[in-house]
């Protein structure tokens, strides 16, 4: 009597057992990147443009959310090994460059813009539109370097006040107002 013996099929678990280690491998490089993305803009400095800004915590979190991106779907679409790594190496690069060459000049752009502001006010021409009483507090309105309107609290050194329509040079700025001198009249 010959005995047969059950055929194992061992393969099969292993592979699943695999391809549910990388699944968890992508998965973290996902959720890692994404909070250390987030992180970075949001609570970070967005950098100054020194050094290499691939190897900057912003693009290295970019590349960690492209390639667990990458991975999870070439996973999920049923891919191979080496399809699924090239794809996640793809995205890697591919994210991390829109982040550094697109986005990241845009928002450092933009926060230059912010910085300008209050320090360009000084030698530029405005009109009081609400008194500015000697001492004490009043508005101006004037156009800033960007052809906006603005409207500042401001105050005066000058022993008379200042009233409405007056034409001013803001010669100094602080935190909370402009300091302006009349203009005047020819």
């Amino acid at each position: 009597m010959v005995r047969e013996r059950p055929v194992s099929n061992r393969a099969a678990p292993t592979r699943d057992r695999r391809r549910q280690h990388v699944t968890a491998v992508y998965l973290a490089a996902f959720i890692v990147g994404g909070v250390s993305v987030l992180t970075a803009l949001l609570l970070a400095d967005v950098g100054h443009g020194d050094g290499m800004p691939f190897l900057s915590l912003t693009g290295i979190s970019a590349a960690l959310v492209g390639a667990g991106t990458g991975g999870l779907l070439g996973i999920w679409g049923g891919l191979g090994t080496v399809p699924t790594a090239l794809l996640a190496g793809a995205s890697a690069l591919g994210l991390a460059f829109v982040l550094n060459g697109a986005l990241l000049p845009y928002l450092r752009k933009q926060q230059a813009n912010s910085h300008r502001g209050r320090s360009s006010y000084i030698g530029l021409l405005g009109t009081v539109t609400l008194e500015v009483p000697a001492g004490g507090w009043g508005e101006v309105s004037f156009v800033d370097a960007d052809g906006n309107r603005v409207f500042s609290r401001a105050k005066s050194d000058e022993p008379a006040p200042l009233p409405k329509s007056t034409r001013v040079y803001i010669a100094d700025i602080d935190a909370d107002s402009v300091h302006v001198v009349a203009v005047p009249e020819p």
